[in-house]
């Protein structure tokens, strides 16, 4: 049977008397029958207060954090009996509890020129450390140039099989889907002029020059990116790079160089495949939407897309693969050795990876543009 805390109050030689007995556990205490909980909230603790808790029969962690709250989370100065619950209070005291920090108030002009300066100077030097990564790549390329057995071919051959073997389904519905919708938004305007067979060089075109290398990228960084930078950084969380180093392997060479190097060869397979496939799915829409056959499409194709702007797309996904590997192996590297660090660089390698995308694809077509005028 139960026994029923109690709280009990009294005057001792000017000073006050707090005596605690029965069961102060949890479940007694939310009772609604029970006082006890309601008298000793009522309390305002003062330093003199003799405490009493020699009757106390049972003290579980919700009585103890009650009377812990009452004192103002310290021990009182005199308190009998406490010893025997010392350790739930010894629990209590180990506990510091942060208090949110307030809102900070809006910046002003000589704080946020700081940030800002600081933010650059981060820039500059992430950038700065991408470029070292940049020529480790090619000193370890050229090492193994040098010597051939050193060359990681089963990495590099794993990279290249899960970048470009493993997307072809991926690529191959994400190309018809863009080629049947690009072809069906010219169609319209097509018909309207009476210039049908113009598809062949609009769809031919947008894909071999800017489609192609940019689904391909876009795949190959959301799929084989994020998981490079996932994969570099789980092996700082299990120390497997520092173990290289202990065998005196580096991790560059083994981990970096082929992922890298195999991105840059998968990239270029994948822009002729998403480019075939996209040219595809206009050769359909535009048989049956605008009556130009495929075999007009054999006929007119090679005239319409010159072999210069084929190259320029295959070299554009080369270009779009190394610098995506980079990118993805640097934030890999430098990932903090904890689940919330390495998820954000995860994302950071994604918005990098994306962003360098757009400035190249950005800054290609301006300087055809110019030589175009």
């Amino acid at each position: 049977m139960k026994s029923v805390p109690r709280l009990e109050v009294s005057q001792e030689a000017g000073h006050r008397r707090i005596r605690v007995s029965g069961e102060w556990v949890l479940y007694v205490l939310l009772d609604p029958q029970c006082s006890a909980l309601k008298q000793v909230q009522a309390l305002v603790f003062a330093a003199d207060d003799i405490w009493d808790l020699t009757a106390v029969e049972r003290l579980d962690s919700g009585g103890a954090l009650i009377l812990w709250r009452v004192w103002g989370g310290k021990r009182p100065q005199y308190a009998a009996g406490l010893e025997r619950h010392s350790s739930w209070f010894e629990r209590l005291e180990a506990i510091r509890l942060q208090r949110p920090p307030p809102p900070k108030p809006f910046l002003r002009p000589g704080e946020l020129l700081h940030r800002l300066g600081a933010n650059i100077a981060a820039f500059g030097h992430q950038f700065y450390e991408i470029l070292l990564l940049v020529g480790q790549f090619f000193v370890d390329l050229w090492h193994c140039v040098e010597n051939p057995r050193l060359f990681p071919l089963r990495e590099l051959s794993a990279t290249i099989f899960r970048a470009g073997a493993q997307s072809v389904f991926l690529l191959a519905f994400l190309g018809v889907l863009i080629g049947l919708v690009l072809t069906w938004e010219i169609a319209g305007n097509l018909v309207q002029f009476g210039l049908n067979q113009q598809v062949i060089n609009a769809v031919g075109l947008a894909f071999t020059r800017e489609l192609g290398p940019f689904i391909a990228a876009l795949v190959l960084v959301g799929r084989i990116g994020s998981s490079t930078t996932a994969g570099i950084g789980a092996m700082r969380i299990t120390e497997e790079t520092d173990a290289l180093r202990a065998f005196g392997v580096s991790p560059t060479l083994r981990v970096v160089m082929p992922k890298v190097l195999g991105m840059t060869i998968a990239m270029p397979l994948m822009v002729v495949w998403t480019d075939f496939w996209g040219i595809l799915g206009g050769v359909y829409l535009s048989e049956t939407q605008l009556g130009v056959t495929w075999q007009m499409w054999l006929k007119w194709f090679p005239g319409a897309v010159p072999v210069d702007d084929f190259f320029i797309g295959i070299t554009k996904g080369a270009i779009f693969g190394f610098l995506i590997g980079i990118s993805s192996a640097y934030y890999g590297l430098t990932a903090p050795p904890d689940t919330q660090g390495l998820t954000r660089h995860i994302t950071r390698s994604v918005v990098v990876g994306l962003s360098l995308i757009l400035i190249i694809e950005s800054a290609a077509g301006f300087m055809t543009s110019g030589v175009a005028l």
